[in-house]
């Protein structure tokens, strides 16, 4: 399992959160949940990551809500 975090996650488009972990087996969302404090052996990935139909996309950028939406996620190289 790998667990990541950054500084913005739209989840489908329609929920923003802040500071949140967003924990993956084989390339799939796991769970999500905010992030309280340190937790051992999570990344930190800053910008935002993206999750969709259950996979995960990240960016370096922080995006709006606006471009989450218009955000490509047939952009592979970006998927987690």
């Amino acid at each position: 399992m790998r667990r990541i975090a950054a500084s913005r996650v739209y989840i489908n488009e329609k929920e923003f959160r802040t500071n949140h972990v967003v924990e993956l087996f084989d390339h799939h969302v796991v769970c999500h949940y905010p992030l309280q404090g340190e937790l051992p052996m999570t990344e930190w990935l800053g910008g935002t990551i993206l999750i969709r139909n259950g996979e995960a996309y990240h960016t370096f950028a922080i995006l709006s809500p606006e471009e989450a939406a218009e955000f490509d996620t047939n952009i592979k190289d970006l998927q987690l």
